[in-house]
């Protein structure tokens, strides 16, 4: 039990590490991401093993450097990118292996062209529609790369089921039938390992109550 002593003295370190971070930032020193990395909070759990309720890719979190990039735009695959640059430094700067980082890439919204493969590029105005003009998909070497090295990525469900609305042709948007085949086409069509999750929005819930620190790779 936390009795009244316990709680004042921790409020005043509390109290004395908010000072002591603002004057470091003064003198441009690093200052830590919030208070409890330096001192732990009074209660805290670690990230748990994966559950049996659990999604398929969770059981795979098993670095001890953990990070999650989204985007929920394509801004020229700078989500991918950054993933591939988180292991590289890691291992160049830090002399880690790819094993040691767990390393999430989860896209929604019009990002997940970034992952269909080059049979939808050249059918659809995917290129056109992301901003990024071609019909195939220049970040489809660079996703097979990242898989390779263990990288985990994810594309939400409910973001290929509203496909249709974003990458059809506009005059074709309307049309209920087309949206649906164009989503079960899409979903046919990713490129190889990328796994469905649900919704974007719970796994990147699910990957930081893992230990994912969350990084937006977007404009």
């Amino acid at each position: 039990m936390i009795n009244d002593h316990d709680r004042s003295s921790t409020a005043g370190r509390r109290t004395f590490l908010s000072r002591l971070v603002t004057v470091g930032a003064a003198f441009g020193l690093a200052a830590p991401r919030s208070i409890d990395a330096i001192e732990p909070p009074l209660s805290s759990t670690s990230a748990s093993s994966a559950t049996a309720g659990d999604d398929p890719w969770i059981s795979r979190l098993t670095g001890k450097n953990r990070v999650v990039f989204h985007s929920h735009l394509a801004s020229d695959g700078i989500a991918l990118r950054w993933a591939q640059t988180y292991l590289d430094t890691q291992k160049s700067a830090y002399g880690l292996t790819d094993a040691d980082s767990s390393v999430v890439v989860g896209l929604n919204g019009r990002a997940i062209g970034l992952l269909f493969n080059d049979a939808i590029w050249g059918k659809y105005p995917i290129g056109e529609t992301l901003q990024m003009p071609g019909s195939r998909n220049a970040n489809a070497a660079l996703v097979a790369q990242l898989v390779s090295r263990g990288v985990i990525i994810l594309v939400c469900n409910n973001s290929i089921r509203a496909a249709g609305q974003r990458f059809l042709p506009e005059a074709q948007r309307g049309d209920e039938a087309r949206r649906t085949a164009f989503s079960d086409e899409a979903r046919a069509n990713l490129l190889p390992s990328v796994e469905v999750v649900p919704a974007m929005i719970v796994t990147l819930q699910q990957a930081q109550d893992r230990g994912c620190r969350y990084i937006y790779g977007g404009g």
